[in-house]
């Protein structure tokens, strides 16, 4: 998984750094931190009580060119560093998230310095779930589900469970939308950048979870059009 994500960084900066005469010359680099607030999960349809996410802090790299004198086209790789539940105790799950993505500058590239921007972008999460404890499958983890209530004092019927696994290289669709501030070579080629955005994964095991995304950044930009 990290190989993975070392390969999504380098095809980023590889992007930022080609010069191509069919595209805008002016390109930008964007490394980030920040983190995310998930809603909660209901692994089953039957499922007594939710799961409620642990929000995680998220870092990563964002690189592009501009294609037009307004809109970027850009990748993002980006660090998850848990996707763990509350109450729950367990070994560590953290995920990649990946994306291309479209922005919109609201004003002329090559003029702005301070410029707000809307952008949108499609890709997916990867999760990395181990289990050292599990000696016949370390690449899962599993949990108990209620799906009956808890059964009354003194009767001899207990709540009914199923599994919910999660398997290491799980990959689920994602799309976000959003927008944020450019601080645009404020300091030479160094500028600064804050991102405010929405995450959707429709189909996290059969589910759809919501997200909001704050992160921000150094922004170095280079070239011209």
């Amino acid at each position: 998984m990290k190989n993975t994500f070392m390969r999504w960084v380098l095809l980023l900066i590889a992007m930022a750094v080609s010069a191509t005469s069919t595209f805008a010359q002016l390109y930008e680099i964007h490394p980030y931190a920040g983190g995310q607030f998930l809603t909660n999960f209901k692994a089953a349809p039957d499922q007594i009580g939710r799961f409620d996410f642990r929000n995680p802090a998220v870092f990563g790299l964002k690189g592009g060119m501009f294609a037009t004198e307004n809109w970027l086209i850009e990748g993002n790789a980006g660090y998850v560093n848990q996707m763990k539940f509350r109450n729950h105790i367990e070994p560590a799950i953290y995920g990649i998230q990946w994306e291309a993505l479209g922005s919109f500058h609201a004003f002329r590239a090559r003029f702005a310095r301070v410029f707000p921007y809307f952008s949108a972008g499609i890709g997916g999460l990867t999760l990395n779930a181990r289990n050292p404890l599990d000696a016949d499958d370390e690449d899962k983890v599993v949990y108990a589900v209620n799906t009956t209530p808890r059964a009354l004092p003194g009767s001899p019927f207990a709540p009914t469970t199923q599994a919910f696994i999660i398997e290491d290289g799980d990959t689920f669709f994602n799309f976000s939308y959003g927008g944020g501030v450019k601080g645009q070579r404020l300091w030479g080629p160094i500028g600064l950048r804050a991102d405010l955005r929405g995450r959707t994964m429709p189909n996290f095991y059969g589910k759809a979870v919501h997200g909001f995304e704050m992160t921000g950044g150094l922004l170095v930009n280079w070239g011209e059009r």
